[in-house]
C-alpha cells in the first residue's frame, strides 16, 4: 500500500512539474520581437539598448521570467505598445524591489505593507495618480495571471489602501487641450520631416501614441489618391485610418531618409535617429521641444495625448456629431454606438474629418515639403 501511495505521489509531482508555466520557442520569439530593446533601468542615455526580454530575464526569478513571457504573449496583451508598457512597468517594479527591499531577483512575493511603502514613495516623488494606477494594474494583472495557472500567490494590492480614487469627467491629470492654432505653431517650429510627420499623424488622425509607435512600414496602404494606415487599437483590433494629404506627402519624404532598420520583423513606420522604434517617451520629448520653440505656454504639460484630445475637441467645437467623433477617436464603445447609424459612407466621413484637421498642415515649412506643393 505504501508503495502504491508513493507511486501516486510521484505521478502527481510529475504532473505538477509538467504544468508549470513554460513558454514554447515560438511564443518566446514573438514576445522578443514585439518588445524590442531599451536602455537598462537607471543606465545613462549613452548606454546601448538591450532586448527587453533579456533585461526581464536578468531581474526576474526563472519561474517568473517564464510566466511573464506567457503573460505578455497572451491575446489580452496583443498590442505591441501594451506589451512594451507592461514589460517596462515590470522592470521598474524589479528595480524598486532591488533598491528598497534588497531582492536580487523579483518574484511575486510582495506583502501589503511593502506595496504601501512603494505607494508612499511614489506620492512623495510627485508621481501622478494615473501613473500609480497603471503600475499597480500591471502588477495586479500579473498576479491574476499567475493564479490562473494554479500558482499559490496572493495579490498584495488592496483597493482600500492602494488604488487611487478617480473622479469621472476632466480632472487635473487629464490631457491638456490646446487650440488648432497652437498645433499650427508647433508644426511651424519643426525643423525636420520626421517631427512634422509625428505631429501631423497624431493630430489629423487623432491617434493614440501607442498606435503611432506600434505602426510598421508595412501597415501603410495606398489606394488611388488616398493613403491609409492600419493601426492596432486597444484590445488588439486592427483598423484603417486615412492619412491627410500633406501627412501622406511627409511620410513619403520621411521614408526616403529614414535610418535603415536592422532589427527582426518589419521596420517601424517612424524611428529615432539610430533607426530604433520610437516609444511614448521619445514622442513626448519631441513634442515638448517643439512646443517650447513655438512659445506654447507650459510646454512641459504638452503630451502626445494632448494632440489627440485637441483634435477631438476641435471637431466637437466645429459641430461634428458624437457618432463621428467616436468613429474618429476609436473609443472602446464605438461599435455599440455605430450600429445605430447608417454605415454607408463611413470611410468618406472619416476622410473628410482627417482632411479638415489637415488645415493646420499648411504651417509645415515649405522646405520640408515637396517642391511646388
Amino acid at each position: 500500500m505504501d508503495d502504491e501511495r508513493s507511486s501516486e505521489l510521484e505521478r502527481r509531482d510529475a504532473r505538477t512539474i509538467e504544468e508549470k508555466p513554460r513558454p514554447d520557442a515560438a511564443t518566446e520569439a514573438a514576445v522578443r520581437r514585439s518588445l524590442g530593446a531599451r536602455r537598462p533601468v537607471g543606465a545613462p542615455r549613452s548606454a546601448e539598448p538591450v532586448d527587453r526580454l533579456d533585461l526581464l530575464t536578468d531581474v526576474l526569478t526563472p519561474e517568473l521570467a517564464a510566466l511573464a513571457v506567457l503573460w505578455l504573449g497572451g491575446t489580452r496583451r496583443a498590442s505591441t505598445q501594451t506589451r512594451i508598457a507592461y514589460s517596462d512597468d515590470l522592470l521598474l517594479w524589479a528595480e524598486w524591489a532591488r533598491r528598497e527591499l534588497g531582492r536580487d531577483r523579483f518574484a511575486l512575493d510582495l506583502h501589503r505593507a511593502e506595496i504601501t511603502m512603494w505607494l508612499t514613495q511614489q506620492q512623495d516623488a510627485g508621481a501622478t495618480e494615473s501613473s500609480i494606477a497603471r503600475r499597480l494594474s500591471t502588477l495586479s494583472s500579473l498576479y491574476r495571471y499567475a493564479a490562473s495557472w494554479g500558482l499559490q500567490v496572493v495579490s498584495p494590492i488592496s483597493d482600500d489602501d492602494h488604488r487611487p480614487k478617480f473622479h469621472r469627467g476632466r480632472r487635473a491629470t487629464s490631457a491638456r487641450v490646446l487650440l488648432a492654432d497652437d498645433i499650427s505653431a508647433i508644426l511651424a517650429a519643426a525643423t525636420d520631416v520626421r517631427d512634422a510627420l509625428v505631429v501631423g499623424l497624431l493630430f489629423t488622425g487623432a491617434l493614440r501614441v501607442s498606435e503611432l509607435c506600434g505602426a510598421d512600414d508595412s501597415d501603410r496602404q495606398d489606394e488611388g489618391r488616398r493613403t491609409w494606415l492600419v493601426i492596432t487599437r486597444k484590445g488588439g483590433e486592427s483598423v484603417r485610418v486615412p492619412l491627410e494629404t500633406t501627412v501622406a506627402e511627409l511620410l513619403d519624404l520621411y521614408v526616403a531618409i529614414r535610418p535603415p532598420w536592422t532589427g527582426p520583423g518589419p521596420a517601424p513606420l517612424v524611428a529615432d535617429a539610430a533607426g530604433n522604434r520610437l516609444d511614448r517617451h521619445d514622442v513626448t520629448r519631441l513634442l515638448r521641444r517643439l512646443a517650447k520653440t513655438a512659445g506654447i505656454p507650459r510646454p512641459e504639460k504638452v503630451t502626445p495625448h494632448s494632440l489627440r484630445a485637441t483634435a477631438i475637441t476641435d471637431q466637437k467645437r466645429r459641430g461634428l456629431n458624437a457618432e463621428d467623433i467616436q468613429e474618429l477617436s476609436g473609443h472602446a464603445d464605438v461599435r455599440t454606438v455605430m450600429i445605430y447609424i447608417d454605415d454607408d459612407g463611413r470611410a468618406e466621413r472619416v476622410s473628410a474629418i482627417t482632411d479638415d484637421l489637415g488645415r493646420v498642415m499648411r504651417a509645415v515649412p515649405r522646405h520640408l515639403r515637396r517642391s511646388g506643393s
